[in-house]
């Protein structure tokens, strides 16, 4: 949704969550700029978005996504469009899509390509939710994420005390650069944070039903090539406007949409 004058004015001049991403990638032209807008050079033009299609649709699919969000979790939301100000730093800001009531966490939407991997999203916004977390001293946040016109997919990713320090040294140090007026000083990009997977890898070597069917499966597994091989053979020997086929023990039989099946015969 599009922010209102309101919120414009609470975010002013503050180092807000979807900016400090920039301070991550080690981009110096992005953090230069971003540099330049808050410390008010009249250089600075600040980028138009309104002509920007993937921008001007997720604002409008946001509040659908956050009322799908509620439907399908069976969570309630709540501080929608809130923004938040952290309670040391006056110049650190985040302004919420959403707050999930039970978790206890912030939600952020995005709605992307459906080329788009989960994983990819993860890491493009990680410094954005690291950002929020910190703001609202949340050891937790959801991304849920809309590909294409997919129903949206949720992700929630845990706080990462190492990534989260070096985010918020890089921001008090950028902080200091504007308040002083000292050009930035541009660090190398920091990998974000991977999440920890739930799978597994398990020795089946002890176990005895394991080994049972790994012995079938081994003996039997060129009998298996070769059974998938004839009844492919034997299926492209029945002539299309035959209805059944038979002989030496077996039948194809075609369907109404055209299909065949194969089976023994008594």
């Amino acid at each position: 949704m599009a922010l209102t004058a309101t919120q414009i004015a609470a975010r002013d001049g503050k180092l807000t969550a979807s900016r400090v991403g920039i301070l991550m990638n080690g981009k110096p032209e992005a953090i230069l700029d971003l540099w330049k807008e808050l410390t008010g050079d009249p250089s600075c033009v600040p980028e138009d978005l309104s002509d920007v299609w993937a921008v001007q649709l997720g604002s409008e699919t946001e509040a659908l996504h956050l009322r799908w969000y509620a439907k399908r979790t069976e969570r309630p939301i709540a501080r929608v469009g809130e923004v938040v100000t952290h309670p040391n730093f006056p110049w650190a800001s985040c302004t919420l899509d959403a707050w999930d009531v039970q978790l206890s966490c912030p939600v952020e939407c995005k709605h992307v390509g459906a080329w788009r991997k989960i994983e990819d999203c993860v890491e493009t916004y990680q410094a954005q939710l690291h950002w929020q977390m910190i703001c609202t001293n949340s050891k937790q946040a959801v991304l849920s994420v809309i590909f294409g016109s997919s129903e949206p997919v949720q992700v929630t990713i845990p706080f990462d005390e190492t990534y989260a320090t070096e985010l918020s040294k890089r921001a008090a140090d950028f902080w200091h650069c504007v308040e002083n007026l000292i050009p930035p000083v541009i660090l190398p990009p920091i990998a974000a944070p991977v999440l920890p997977s739930d799978m597994i890898e398990i020795d089946m070597a002890g176990n005895n039903a394991w080994s049972d069917q790994a012995i079938e499966w081994l003996e039997n597994k060129t009998a298996a090539k070769k059974f998938d091989k004839a009844a492919k053979e034997l299926k492209e020997l029945v002539k299309p406007n035959c209805s059944k086929a038979f002989g030496h023990g077996i039948e194809i039989t075609r369907s109404k949409s055209n299909a065949l099946t194969i089976k023994e015969t008594k």
